[in-house]
């Protein structure tokens, strides 16, 4: 085994944990709504503003980021991603005001343009090992040890924040340092003639991909909204008949059953993905709808206790199915993408979730300024009814177009560790 083989299988190896344990800030995204409307006193409508705001800020950056993700190559890009990060949580949890909170999550939102890098890196370094197709078992994998991460801190989260409301994020800033320094490790097969390429060329879009960049971004993005929005739906609905303590520790438990269906989801992903394939994408829509629809009955149901049940079991019906709508259209896309164009696709992948989630919080605050979050949750249910039209197009498509585009993406590849070898 040569030494750029070495350097590759000690980075694939690493890279599940140190995507995974940054997929995002792992405290925050149990205590993130209770955090911002409790500890920094901010309302459902400025925690949503907050999201249109960064959003569109990350939309507009997308060229500059483009650029320095081109000057600087996909390690850096994670590297700088990584920093990034680090620095969102600081500000999150020191910024003693809106306008400090808001950089911090504008940093913690452009992260994760430069991180989304990462999954190139994967794929190229699979590619030159021949194992391509490996890339969706790693990836699951990273999104494995994230689910479980997340489980984790969701049982302990309600309790440490009790102890201190922010001790949560501080165990975040650690984490994100760690992440900082064990990507050190991480390897990107590099060919010679791609070093001196910093110019952009145009994009070239085909049918395919576009509707996969659509249908990420609407699902993703509504379900990201669904997300948020539902914590609080539910963590209003128990403050009316509880106190904060018993609300925190009651939706942490809530939360924690979340994470371990999303575990239950990664596990069972190459099963069901094997067994259905393309067919998957469609089922992860209808269990989006019916998720919102639990959350949206238990509302009305008397008893609190089976009240709570329903709606904890539609929250985790939307973890349920975040990681398999995540890897399922990223693998397609880099299946359906020529290796000169992945850096793009992969921005314009990314950059779509948060296209979708800017406009829906701008929405959101907007509504809640007249009516409350219960109105928001019939919205995000016609939202994602509308959804599955385009889905079931997204899937016949791939049926399609698919096949012949991986084929020549492969013969490119071979060429290219070719041109390597001889070089």
């Amino acid at each position: 085994m040569n030494e750029i083989d070495k350097k590759i299988k000690i980075s694939n190896k690493i890279y599940p944990y140190i995507s995974g344990l940054s997929d995002d800030l792992l405290f925050w995204a149990a205590i993130n709504t209770i955090f911002l409307t409790t500890v920094k006193m901010l309302s459902a409508s400025q925690v949503s503003l907050l999201s249109a705001i960064a959003g569109l800020i990350t939309i507009l950056s997308q060229g500059i980021v483009l650029k320095i993700i081109k000057r600087i190559g996909n390690i850096k890009s994670v590297r700088l991603g990584l920093l990034m990060l680090l620095i969102g949580a600081t500000l999150i949890t020191f910024g003693n005001n809106f306008s400090i909170i808001m950089i911090g999550v504008i940093f913690y939102n452009v992260a994760f343009l430069f991180k989304g890098m990462d999954s190139i890196i994967l794929r190229r370094n699979l590619k030159y090992l021949k194992s391509e197709d490996d890339f969706i078992r790693v990836q699951n994998r990273s999104s494995l040890i994230y689910a479980i991460a997340t489980m984790i801190c969701s049982f302990i989260a309600g309790y440490i924040f009790n102890v201190s409301n922010y001790l949560p994020m501080i165990l975040c800033i650690v984490i994100c340092f760690l992440n900082i320094v064990f990507s050190s490790l991480l390897y990107e097969v590099e060919f010679k003639e791609e070093i001196n390429q910093y110019e952009i060329k145009a994009f070239k879009w085909t049918k395919v991909l576009f509707l996969i960049v659509i249908v990420f971004g609407l699902l993703y993005g509504t379900l990201e909204t669904t997300q948020e929005n539902g914590k609080i739906f539910m963590q209003y609905f128990m403050q009316k008949h509880e106190s904060l303590e018993k609300t925190a520790i009651f939706l942490s438990i809530i939360i924690a059953f979340s994470r371990i269906s999303r575990v239950i989801s990664d596990l069972l992903f190459n099963k069901i993905y094997n067994k259905l394939k393309n067919k998957f994408i469609i089922l992860l829509n209808v269990v989006l709808i019916l998720a919102i629809s639990f959350i949206i009955a238990g509302s009305f149901v008397y008893s609190k206790t089976v009240a709570m049940i329903i709606m904890g079991l539609g929250f985790c019906m939307v973890l349920w199915a975040r990681d398999p709508i995540m890897n399922f259209l990223k693998n397609a896309l880099l299946n359906n993408c020529s290796k000169e164009n992945q850096q793009t696709a992969m921005l314009k992948f990314n950059l779509s979730r948060r296209i979708v989630r800017c406009i829906l919080a701008t929405m959101v605050s907007l509504i809640l300024l007249k009516v409350d979050v219960f109105y928001i949750m019939i919205l995000l249910l016609v939202l994602v009814l509308i959804y599955l039209n385009i889905t079931i197009k997204l899937y016949k498509m791939l049926g399609t177009n698919s096949n012949k585009i991986i084929i020549n993406n492969i013969n490119y590849e071979n060429n290219e560790r070719e041109k390597y070898e001889t070089n």
